[in-house]
């Protein structure tokens, strides 16, 4: 009998002690996600949600440090060459993926190809300047990449985000279509489990290049409710969470366990309309919509105050925004209705509304249903898995849907944020209200073209009234970033937009 009292008591220690062992904080970071991913295959979305994920595994040639500057990564130096449009770059040496092979020119040379051929396709707005002709082995640690434009800095800048990362050529072309859930890095942290819909779980990689993680293992949990969020940032279960629901702020700023990051967002909240679908086509029925909503009333009920109203298509935290100078947009009811009469709907219509199943963004959608409704349209609400959601968005003929767009270091540059969404190269792909207009395609490919000062400055002025104009998006919110963590965690650069990176993150105590 004792023999058995004894041995549960050791099989009960040991529970605890693994437990112990397997959650010990400083070991294990983990993170509360409001959002699941399909892919970690950085050219096969140009979704932020994914890329939080992405930034963890991959490096690009260029890195952004503390203070925005695009500093060295994978390439020791380079040069600028043919007067901004060609790019010398010098590979480190010894660099390994998470296979074990060693990285060359030739892995570089081929993420390149592929980030402008059919496979990057969902990445095109961020690809499409580099000349497909222009991609060139040197020798074993020198590649020389040529754009379309010249784009100098600019260009360096962009090879910091997840658009840009390196790919092992072994293992895409060893995994195939199923790469996107092998993905192979150089980055501090390796994936070694991935349970769809629920969480990704990585480990150090102590071959890695420069300093490891000090972290042995991170954990990435899809928690898509925000208040589950919060109660799960509370038990200890994460660590960190962003977009806690805004009635819990108050609460976790009493918890002495926990502490708050504040960030100027780089998010807008828009609807999107498919421009060329009737009665969306008719430029007064979406300036008659835009007229219609309640903007402050939207920052109050479902940001509590934790947002700004937009009233243009860049946030206060990307450069060039109007925020400061331009009026607040009002509502008027009655305007929009007269434009909705001139437009041919007198007696308004019905229509669908879009919405991904995110607990904001149904929010969101709920008030705005309210908005049109007092001006005759009537749109039933329709909710969509987050996944499905994108799956929907990408066709042609879509109904108007809500979600946000945002710019994450390095791209908190208008050109990142604006070109990706209007520019008709890109209809189909991320400029998935099938806008085209030329005039905003001059300003965009202009402001690509000028150094920072007055004149570059002028031109995203002036991008941003024409948008306005033709309303391609209804802007409506810019939440501030609320993230929430543990009181120890330091070592995480926190951005205004939604990627974080955790190869540096520790806890202090």
């Amino acid at each position: 009998m004792h023999y058995w009292i004894r041995l549960c008591v050791f099989a009960a220690l040991c529970v605890l002690l693994g437990a112990g062992a397997a959650f010990a904080k400083g070991d294990t970071l983990t993170v509360g996600l409001g959002h699941s991913t399909k892919t970690l295959d950085p050219q096969a979305t140009p979704d932020a949600g994914t890329h939080n994920i992405c930034v963890q595994i991959y490096e690009g040639l260029t890195a952004t440090d503390d203070t925005g500057a695009t500093v060295p990564r994978l390439a020791e130096k380079w040069e600028i060459l043919e007067g901004g449009k060609a790019f010398k770059f010098y590979l480190k040496k010894g660099v390994k993926f998470h296979n074990g092979e060693t990285m060359t020119a030739d892995d570089v040379v081929f993420t390149f190809k592929r980030a402008t051929g059919p496979q990057g396709g969902a990445i095109k707005a961020l690809s499409m300047y580099v000349d497909p002709n222009g991609i060139e082995k040197i020798d074993d640690h020198t590649v020389l990449l040529r754009t379309t434009l010249a784009l100098g800095q600019l260009f360096l800048d962009s090879l910091s985000h997840p658009w840009a990362s390196i790919l092992n050529k072994k293992a895409v072309e060893q995994f195939g279509k199923d790469y996107g859930v092998n993905p192979v890095g150089t980055g501090r942290f390796k994936l070694v489990s991935w349970v769809f819909g629920d969480r990704a779980t990585f480990e150090r990689f102590d071959d890695y290049h420069g300093t490891p993680s000090k972290l042995k293992r991170l954990v990435m949990r899809t928690i898509v409710e925000n208040s589950s969020r919060t109660i799960e940032l509370e038990s200890g279960a994460v660590d960190v969470i962003l977009d806690p629901a805004r009635v819990d702020i108050p609460r976790i700023e009493a918890n002495k366990n926990l502490k708050i990051v504040r960030k100027p967002g780089s998010r807008i909240y828009y609807l999107s309309f498919d421009v060329t679908k009737p009665p969306y086509d008719n430029l007064k029925v979406r300036q008659a919509m835009d007229m219609a909503v309640d903007r402050e009333g939207i920052v109050k009920a479902v940001f509590r105050g934790y947002a700004e109203a937009s009233n243009g298509p860049l946030s206060s935290a990307i450069k060039y925004n109007r925020v400061k100078e331009s009026p607040p947009r009002k509502r008027d009811v009655a305007g929009a209705k007269k434009l909705l009469a001139d437009a041919g709907f007198p007696y308004g219509f019905t229509g669908a509304l879009l919405l991904p199943d995110l607990t904001e963004r149904v929010a969101c959608g709920t008030i705005l249903q309210a908005n049109f409704r007092e001006i005759g349209i009537d749109m039933e609400a329709k909710v969509i898995e987050w996944g499905a959601f994108h799956e929907v968005i990408r066709q042609k003929d879509h109904d108007p849907f809500l979600s946000a767009w945002w710019g994450s270091e390095p791209a908190l540059d208008p050109f990142f944020v604006l070109g990706p969404s209007f520019h008709s190269a890109v209809i189909g792909q991320t400029n998935r209200s099938w806008y085209s207009d030329k005039l905003t395609d001059e300003l965009l490919t202009k402001g690509s073209l000028l150094a920072d000062g007055p004149e570059r400055e002028a031109v995203y002025k002036q991008l941003w009234d024409r948008l306005n104009e033709t309303v391609p998006w209804i802007f409506f919110a810019s939440p501030i970033n609320m993230y929430c963590m543990d009181k120890d965690l330091e070592g995480v650069n926190w951005g205004s937009g939604s990627v974080n990176y955790y190869g540096n993150a520790y806890f202090k105590n």
